[in-house]
């Protein structure tokens, strides 16, 4: 006979570790902690972007050095 699992720790908040059929049966303390889940991902997504954004800019910042040192031809229009 197999061994009955244990629910897995979600959330471990002042020294008391809980399931997550734990945080279920009080609606209020499962709501809360869907809301940290939820800004927490929202939180690492933001530094994601951030780093992304950082990356992107010093990219144009590169382009622009380069385009103001060598500027390109004018190009002659005969009339």
């Amino acid at each position: 006979m197999a061994k009955k699992q244990k629910d897995p720790i979600v959330l471990n908040h002042d020294g008391k570790e809980y399931t997550d059929a734990e945080l279920k049966e009080n609606p209020a303390a499962y709501k809360a902690y869907s809301h940290i889940v939820n800004i927490n991902r929202k939180l690492e997504n933001s530094v994601y972007n951030h780093d992304e954004l950082l990356a992107s800019k010093r990219t144009f910042d590169s382009d622009l050095d380069k385009a103001l040192k060598e500027p390109e031809e004018a190009e002659v229009v005969e009339a």
